[in-house]
Order: structure tokens, then sequence, then C-alpha cells
């Protein structure tokens, strides 16, 4: 197997250098970035179709070439993190090399392959993939490029970003995977997401379905061929990876005034403490993980109240170690990163959050994954926001989260857990003025992925129109928080 590793643009680095080898042969350059995207890439590949979806925060690695499956992981031992994409035969590849690699992964996303990629049920039916074997040349070749892009225009935008690599090495290849599946045991490594294009005429959709019936937490499916390059840029270079760059920056920006003018989710916190105290047993609880803790304001309720054994913390920005810092100790810990991506400690008995998981992209999966890393009686409590929440912004500007209702997050949670309390309320804050609305959001950081740039003429208009449709009484504006408790016991 090889690998390439490819370095994100950057002001400290003038040219995009890259490393490669058989087996890793390192040439030099060191780690750019302190986390990697890991990209398994499919038969007959190499890194050129790829070389223009490099994620904005990490270094890419392409993984080609499957005459071999010895995997050098030494070009990786020095990231703090691991982020693992694979497609198509890829899929089956790091299946394969990745349950022995004691890499840090965080996250792991398959596109259009299956483990099982040569059987008639979940994968590439066999006499398909002989046929395709015995009969390969260069016309073959590019008639299987055209089946695997699906489109005349797919096909011909790939022509010019094709692999570079001789039809007999891919015959070689072709050879080498098929004694290997045969060979090797099967892969029981379980994948966060695996993506299915509806129209993949390499892989067929109704064998991804069946392959990953017990080896996923979450299937998501699009309307789309085999090689479809807006997927691939979507999970290689994805906008989300930028969404939570930037609500990392703005909560970051925000750690000095966010304990003065979070009003609100503090009260919330309080709340939320409150109920468990109500609504969970009265012994202590022993193991406890509070996602997205912030500067720790819910945190040290849950110290006060609770007095764990071990208390881990967890939040996207880094910098709120800091904050932290006072309440850190050999029973309290602090671990960086996305909640959604991480593996918290299993047999835990309480994962809690307050104001968090409206910032989620995918809270089903984050409740799947919790349902597992919770021991036999544990719980999931959390406060969100519901639809209601900063509507006056929303109706202003056209921009806000995409907030669930409680009926949706309870009929969410159902399927896995005993719902145990839920409520919802609203509360109105009330500002002098439309300009302290504004100060508000951003002390508190909560713009999130807001980008609404302002004009003098816009901002006019938008004080004029807030002053008109959300002032409660004269001189003052409305601003309208919305939160939603819920606490739900593993059934």
């Amino acid at each position: 197997m090889k690998l390439k590793r490819l370095y994100p643009p950057q002001k400290a680095v003038n040219s995009l250098h890259s490393e490669t080898g058989t087996g890793c042969e390192a040439a030099g350059y060191p780690p750019l970035q302190k986390e990697a995207l890991l990209f398994f890439t499919g038969w007959g590949m190499d890194e050129t179709p790829f070389m223009h979806n490099l994620p904005p925060n990490k270094d890419l690695i392409i993984c080609y070439d499957y005459r071999s499956l010895d995997f050098d992981s030494t070009l990786l031992s020095t990231y703090e993190g691991i982020y693992v994409v694979a497609w198509s035969m890829g899929v089956w590849a790091a299946s394969q090399v990745l349950p022995d690699s004691n890499l840090p992964l965080k996250q792991s996303i398959a596109i259009n392959g299956t483990p099982f990629p040569i059987d008639d049920m979940r994968g590439i039916p066999p006499a398909i993939f002989e046929g395709t074997l015995n009969n390969l040349n260069e016309a073959t070749l590019q008639k299987f490029r055209r089946r695997m892009c699906g489109s005349g225009s797919a096909f011909q935008a790939f022509l010019e970003i094709a692999p570079q690599r001789p039809v007999e090495e891919l015959k070689e290849e072709l050879v080498a995977i098929g004694r290997q599946y045969s060979e090797l045991p099967p892969s029981t490594f379980v994948w966060n997401k695996a993506i299915i294009g509806e129209s993949d005429h390499i892989f067929p959709p109704k064998n991804q379905e069946q392959a990953w019936q017990k080896y996923c937490n979450e299937i998501q499916r699009y309307d789309g061929a085999h090689y479809d390059e807006k997927i691939l840029k979507e999970n290689l270079a994805p906008a989300a990876a930028s969404s939570k760059l930037l609500i990392a920056q703005r909560f970051t920006k925000a750690i000095g005034t966010y304990p003065h003018e979070a009003r609100v989710q503090q009260q919330i916190a309080r709340k939320m403490c409150s109920l468990l105290q109500q609504h969970l047993p009265a012994h202590s609880l022993r193991r406890v993980v509070e996602f997205g803790c912030g500067t720790g304001t819910y945190s040290r309720l849950l110290l006060r109240s609770f007095r764990p054994e071990h208390l881990l913390l967890n939040d996207l920005c880094e910098e709120m170690r800091h904050s932290c810092r006072d309440i850190l100790n050999e029973r309290v810990s602090f671990l960086p990163g996305d909640a959604e991506a991480l593996d918290f400690p299993h047999g835990t008995e309480l994962i809690t959050s307050c104001s968090v998981l409206q910032w989620f992209e995918h809270p089903d999966a984050f409740f799947r994954k919790c349902e597992n890393i919770l021991n036999a009686q544990g719980y999931i409590a959390f406060s969100t926001f519901g639809k209601e929440n900063m509507k006056e912004i929303r109706q202003l500007t056209g921009q806000g989260l995409a907030y669930r209702s409680r009926e949706e997050l309870t009929a969410s949670l159902s399927a896995l857990y005993d719902i145990v309390h839920t409520e919802e309320e609203v509360i109105s804050l009330n500002f002098n003025n439309p300009m302290e609305v504004l100060y508000h959001l951003k002390q508190t950081g909560v713009t999130g992925t807001c980008n609404q740039s302002w004009t003098r003429s816009k901002l006019n208009l938008f004080c004029q129109e807030y002053e008109r449709l959300f002032s409660p009484g004269k001189g003052s504006v409305s601003l309208t928080y919305h939160p939603i408790y819920i606490i739900a016991k593993k059934r």
C-alpha cells in the first residue's frame, strides 16, 4: 500500500510538499497540522484525482495501490487525531488495516464500498469482478470509469484528473485484491457512517445496505453514482469542518465575556442540575461526561451536586481548558475535540450537557453512540434550544440554526432510551436597543456559524425593523430563548 501526504495551503508554506512511498517512505517534511485526514482511495487510483480536495485544517494522507496491505503507520505517528474517509475498494482495505493500527481515530466514513468487496449479496458480484479482471485493457478500463462516473459530463471531468497508472499494474492490483480477500478473515471494524449512492453501478446499493447491517452506526444515502465528486469533496474538504472551526473560533473569542453575558445559559445550567437531582437516583454518580463544557458553569454545578469519582470535560475549543483549570485535578480531566467524533469512556453513568446539542450536525448518530458508551443503568441528559430560539434574528436576517422541537428530540431518543423527563420554556431578555442585542450575541459567542456581513445601510435597516417588530415596551427590545430539557435512561 502506498501513502502520500499532502499539506493544506498555509501562509508559512510557499509550495505544496508531498511525501510518498511504498510502506510510508517519508521525505522528511514534518506534519503541519495536529490532525490528519486519512483517505483510502478505490482500485486503480493514485493521488491525482483528489489533490484539489485538501481539507482546510488537516493534512491529507492518501492511501492507494492494494497489491499489498502492508500498512506502515510511521507517517501518522505524530498526529493527535486521525479522521478516516474510505471510498470504493478502499473501504475493504481500511477495514483490514485500521483495527491493528493503534491510531487515534476520531471519525470513520465509508463511501460506496463495503468490508466484503467480492460478494453476491454484500459487494461486487464475483462474476462481475472476474469479468472485469479477465477482460481488462485500455478500452474496458475507460468503460469501467464511464460506468463509475454515471454520466458523460462527469466522465469527461474525471478524465482531466485521471490516475497515472498503467493497465498492467491495475490488473496486478485486482488479482492481489481477489487473493487477499479470499485469504484474510473478515474485519469486524465498525464505521461511524456509511454513505450509499442510489445510482451506484459498481457496488450495487442493495448489496451495500446488506453489508452495513452490523458494521456502521449510521447510513446516509444520496442520489448519485459510484464516483461523485461533490460527495467526495464534502467529505474530504467538508464545509462542516469549516463550520465547526468557525464555531470554535467565535466561542474562543468570547471566553472573557461569556461568564458575564451568558445569563440565560447560566439559568439553564442551574435548572438542568436541579432536574438531575430530582430525577436521577440518589446515589452519587461515579463516572460522568460533560460534552461542550465551555467555561465550566455547568461543570462546577455537577461537581458540587454529585461529587462524581471522575468527571470528563469536553469542548470543541481547546482553550476552554484554561477556563476550567481551577477544577482540573486527578478526578476532573479535559478532552478537547468534536464530541460527535470522539469516543468517550465506556461504562459512563451520565452523559450530559447544557446549551450545546443545537450545534450538532448528526444528533441521532450521537444518541446511538452514547447508548453504546453508557453502562446498563446510564442516563443521557441535556438542554438544547427549540424552534422559537432567537426568532427575532432569524426573521430579520434569514440566518439561524435548524432547531428541533421537543417532540422530534424525544421521538429520536425513544428508540434507544426511556424518556424520564422533558420540558421546555420561553425566556425573553430585554435590551435597550438592537445594537445591545448584537453585542450580547457576540460576547456570548452564539453567533456560531452566522456569516452576516453588515454595511451601514443594512445595520440601520436591521435596527429599525427590530424596534418596529420586537419592542415590548417603550425604550426596549426583546430577544427570545427557547430552552428544552430532556433526561433519558438507557433501555
